[in-house]
């Protein structure tokens, strides 16, 4: 009987430790978070009209998310993801304001974005600092510039260019298709193989030949494109960019991120789609929090505190490669 408990208990820690188990955590954890605030509302969360709120929102979050997945698999943090797209959105609708064309604003959408986010690339490895601290700076930059830009204006977008986007299904298309490529990209080019290795153990990787600054710079590039294709989602959604649209993005897709099973060490643990399920959940708990009407400031005290517990409780690094250096 001792014999079997304890067969029992190691075959479960060991698949507490497998991939599958890191995998499906995060799916079980947004079911069961989905039908305990279904139950808390009498069903109110789960009627089309509140399914549709979360949807919308997470497209953006899980667009934005996507990208910065090829950043999080080097082992770094970007912490200024949110910014860009929200000043990425304000510019690029001045653009259309200004020109009145579509396609010239998703060309400036998706060149800032891209732009912004080489800057910080570059920031990084020319001056060889972490790219969180980089990011850090980057994202008090930016809101600024934005805040700047606007002062306590509003950039408002022509309703019939964003009613007519919503009606040809254009979030749903372009997160698609930016998933598609994200997911070849992560998992069968060289691009997404050498960005988990540096993230298992770059002295190691670099001693094989993969170049830390070009692979990274190549994360940036992709997370600069889901930046770009998430601004065009916020002025699709939105129609009116302020100050304080989408001011929570940042931390969303940190959440999202953490939510989804993605490893904070980055490295073979890394999952593309991360973004997406962490994405749903955190839109889940959102919305949820709001319907038994918790108040605002608590929410984002509670997202705060399960962002803290996730990080801590992921702090151990998976048995492998030595850790690296620095």
């Amino acid at each position: 009987m001792e014999n079997t408990k304890a067969e029992f208990s190691r075959k479960l820690r060991k698949f507490a430790e497998s991939r599958l188990f890191a995998q499906l955590l995060p799916i079980v954890f947004l079911v069961v978070l989905a039908i305990c605030f279904s139950i808390a509302t009498h069903g109110r969360f789960s009627k089309p009209t509140s399914l549709k709120i979360i949807l919308d929102q997470a497209l953006i979050v899980g667009t934005v998310s996507t990208g910065a997945a090829f950043i999080f698999a080097s082992g770094n943090v970007n912490l200024a993801m949110g910014a860009t797209s929200v000043l990425t959105a304000t510019i690029a609708g001045m653009v259309y304001n200004a020109t009145g064309s579509f396609p010239v604003m998703v060309i400036v959408a998706i060149g800032l974005g891209i732009a912004l986010m080489v800057a910080a690339a570059l920031l990084s490895t020319l001056l060889n600092v972490r790219v969180m601290f980089v990011t850090i700076v980057m994202m008090t930059l930016l809101v600024s510039v934005q805040q700047s830009i606007l002062g306590g204006s509003n950039v408002s977008i022509a309703y019939e260019l964003t009613s007519s986007l919503k009606d040809a299904g254009f979030p749903y298309i372009v997160f698609s298709l930016f998933f598609v490529l994200s997911f070849v990209l992560f998992n069968w080019t060289r691009t997404g193989r050498s960005l988990k290795m540096l993230g298992t153990n770059r002295v190691c990787a670099e001693q094989t030949g993969i170049s830390f600054q070009k692979y990274l710079l190549q994360a940036f590039i992709i997370a600069g494109v889901g930046c770009g294709i998430g601004a065009l989602l916020i002025i699709t959604r939105s129609g009116s960019i302020g100050t304080g649209t989408m001011s929570s993005l940042n931390m969303d897709c940190m959440l999202a991120m953490v939510l989804g099973g993605m490893s904070i060490f980055g490295g073979s643990r890394s999952f593309v789609y991360a973004g997406i399920i962490g994405s749903l959940t955190v839109c889940v708990l959102n919305q949820g929090l709001l319907m038994i009407n918790v108040d605002s400031t608590l929410i984002q005290g509670v997202r705060g505190v399960l962002f803290l517990v996730l990080v801590c409780t992921s702090q151990k690094r998976p048995k492998g490669l030595p850790a690296p250096e620095g």
